[in-house]
């Protein structure tokens, strides 16, 4: 056989399977045809924070990401400030769930908050897709509803190219592959450890988390990792500020608070990454400063930026992002002392 013969049975091939699983895929998996665009959300919503906002009646939430849930202490803060608050620290949060649990959570509670303090660092803000696919995909999902527009459009499809939208649409193939995966993934995990070894998915669950869990991870190489994907946030087109702005959260964050009668208060927290304002990429330091100019120009907005605050001393951090215990309680310190001017 020739290669131009074994070329065009592999076509052939090819093309029969995209065609059967045109028919056979949707039917399986329940996928519409042709498939909408976007993920599909997942109806059930964590009401944990609904709850306990609902129950302890904060005057001010604090919302942000690992960075929040390591770095402040909620009793210290309310102490310090004489009110009560309520921290959702998210890890491995940014905009988008942060849209999503001031719409669907802060603003659902029985009670409102008076003012919703956002700790970010950087460009977060206006990245409406960093951290919403892979692992942090099931994060996002724990936030939205069944329906969610604006979070589909600018998390998802405004990041899709033109050959992407239509192989969602028309190609079962690629838009199943989720579902594909997940149900391959666990066969492979827990398949052969129950037939050869009668150990079903909670015992393989124990025995992989073992192995590669917490306990054994290369500390070095994770902070490492981490690092490298917060490169994303410095890039040319993430430090544009005007061209990012009208296609990320920020705007709708904005509108629901001041419908909603919520002071937002978003404070830019400081990192290893660029700790001093003279090591800053100018680029950045532009960002920086058309996000408060732009927050100054807003009803009910204000900014903090400690991101160079003396006061935060190297000595505070466990790694490049995050706070140790001393750290913790001397930026809650920090943290509070800027927001007396702000929380009345």
């Amino acid at each position: 056989m020739n290669l131009k013969t074994s070329l065009s049975r592999y076509l052939w091939i090819l093309i029969v399977l995209l065609l059967s699983g045109s028919f056979i895929l949707p039917s399986r998996y329940g996928i519409p045809y042709p498939q909408t665009l976007g993920p599909k959300f997942d109806p059930i919503i964590k009401r944990e924070y609904i709850n306990a906002i609902t129950e302890n009646k904060p005057d001010v939430v604090l919302l942000g990401d690992s960075i929040l849930y390591f770095g402040v202490d909620q009793t210290q803060l309310t102490s310090l400030l004489n009110t009560e608050t309520y921290s959702m620290g998210i890890p491995g949060s940014a905009s988008a769930v942060w849209y999503l649990a001031l719409k669907n959570m802060i603003l659902e509670s029985a009670h409102t908050p008076k003012y919703v303090v956002i700790l970010f660092r950087d460009t977060v803000l206006t990245l409406p897709s960093f951290r919403t696919t892979g692992r942090y995909f099931e994060l996002l999902d724990d936030f939205a509803r069944t329906r969610e527009p604006l979070t589909t459009e600018l998390a998802f499809v405004n990041h899709m190219s033109p050959a992407e939208k239509i192989a969602e649409r028309y190609f079962p193939l690629y838009s199943a592959r989720w579902e594909i995966r997940i149900r391959l993934d666990g066969r492979l995990r827990y398949g052969a450890a129950s037939a050869l070894l009668n150990c079903p998915q909670p015992c393989a669950d124990e025995a992989l988390n073992s192995i590669f869990g917490k306990q054994g991870v290369d500390v070095v190489a994770l902070n490492r990792a981490v690092e490298d994907s917060q490169q994303t946030l410095y890039t040319s087109a993430a430090m544009n500020f005007e061209k990012q702005i009208d296609k990320s959260f920020l705007p709708a964050m904005i509108r629901l608070a001041q419908e909603n009668n919520v002071a937002l208060i978003f404070v830019r927290t400081k990192t290893l990454t660029y700790p001093e304002y003279d090591s800053e990429p100018p680029a950045l330091r532009a960002y920086i400063q058309s996000l408060k100019e732009y927050l100054s120009r807003q009803n009910g907005a204000a900014f903090l930026d400690l991101a160079h605050d003396k006061r935060i001393e190297r000595a505070y951090f466990s790694d490049n992002l995050h706070f140790n215990a001393e750290g913790k309680t001397a930026f809650t310190q920090i943290l509070a002392d800027e927001l007396k001017a702000l929380v009345k």
